[in-house]
């Protein structure tokens, strides 16, 4: 496995995306950050994206539920 480095501003960005996703999504939500290639300006905008997505997924499956 590749390590991912991330300066302290990117990790506080990821962080607070984080905050959108249910705690049991969490792993979900960094497994697809990880996959993207992130330099400074993309960090914040590609986390934010995924929180939504998968909290956007999770809404659907509940109402559909």
């Amino acid at each position: 496995m590749t390590l991912i480095r991330f300066t302290d501003a990117q990790l506080h960005e990821l962080m607070q995306a984080a905050r959108m996703v249910p705690p049991d999504l969490r792993d979900v939500f960094l497994k697809r950050v990880a996959v993207k290639p992130l330099g400074d300006g993309l960090v914040r905008r590609v986390a934010y994206n995924v929180a939504r997505a998968i909290t956007w997924d999770v809404g659907r499956t509940v109402a559909a539920g």
